[in-house]
């Protein structure tokens, strides 16, 4: 594989962050920002795009709406406490009515009060996590509570990072209490189809076929095929099409790299048929999709 499609400068031409910073007129020299539900409304972001920050968001009303990430499709409703992490590209498909805070950060927020980049122990922001768990009132409440808290002290540096890290520290305790209670329902076919998803994020552009995934896990393609079919309704090769699909389609709308560029980032060396498979997938061309 050829290295032109690898430019980091290209890869960033769209930052979701600082495009809703510049549209909030917020500093720059702060490492955090604060969105609600009307910071979404106006950012009018329907495309799929990759992260280059941390984010935690937590809805407290609203109807049930689908935030897509790579080739999951995740529930949002009131009470939906939402991780993301640099990297990672997702599609919001529904509507931003419902009451919501979140705030969106990077690790520069801790460099002077941390040596130890925690940040990458925690699976809820890793490629294939668990993005979304549902919370009880009396958790909605003591998050709110530090939102709150990180909202009246939003403009002091010395201890915004201290808030932030007790907000860590309480998603990480609520996504450990949440593990626990599902644990018990949560089957060996469910953790193949975890792994599995963590495995496509990291090796899609050099690994393609259903079998790499199969061997990794040690079952064999038709197995895991019908685990997944079970699991999440979807054969393998059809989730590994649609993880591509989303970093496709966010590299066409989120930088300016050219369709041969983006073919061969995504490992493929032929763009004639890099651009058969996107037709494929979406029904129009990589440059028709571009221009939407």
């Amino acid at each position: 594989m050829e290295n032109v499609g690898k430019s980091q400068t290209s890869l960033k031409t769209f930052n979701l962050y600082k495009h809703l910073k510049e549209q909030n007129s917020h500093s720059m020299s702060f490492p955090y920002f604060l969105a609600t539900q009307d910071t979404y409304k106006a950012a009018t972001i329907r495309f799929p795009f990759r992260t280059f920050t941390y984010g935690i968001g937590i809805n407290y009303s609203g109807d049930s709406n689908l935030f897509k990430i790579g080739s999951k499709d995740f529930e949002v409703k009131a009470g939906s406490l939402t991780t993301i992490g640099p990297g990672i590209v997702s599609q919001w498909m529904g509507n931003y009515i419902g009451e919501h805070d979140s705030i969106f950060f990077t690790d520069e927020l801790f460099t002077e009060v941390l040596k130890v980049n925690f940040l990458n122990s925690l699976s809820f922001f890793l490629p294939g996590g668990n993005h979304v768990i549902q919370l009880q009132p009396p958790e909605i409440e003591k998050v709110k509570l530090l939102f709150n808290l990180i909202k009246a002290f939003k403009e002091d540096k010395k201890l915004i990072p201290g808030l932030v890290h007790s907000l860590l520290t309480l998603v990480s305790d609520l996504h450990q209490t949440s593990s626990n209670q599902t644990q018990p329902f949560t089957n060996n076919k469910e953790t193949i189809v975890g792994k599995f998803r963590g495995l496509v994020a990291k090796h899609f552009p050099e690994q393609k076929d259903v079998s790499f995934y199969a061997s990794a896990l040690n079952i064999t393609p038709k197995y895991l095929s019908e685990i997944l079919m079970e699991v999440s309704g979807k054969p393998a090769k059809m989730l590994i099409d649609e993880h591509i699909a989303m970093e496709a389609k966010s590299l066409l709308r989120q930088t300016n790299m050219s369709v041969q560029e983006i073919s061969y980032w995504l490992g493929y060396d032929d763009t004639s048929y890099f651009t058969k498979v996107f037709k494929k997938w979406e029904g129009i061309a990589p440059l028709a999709y571009r221009k939407l």
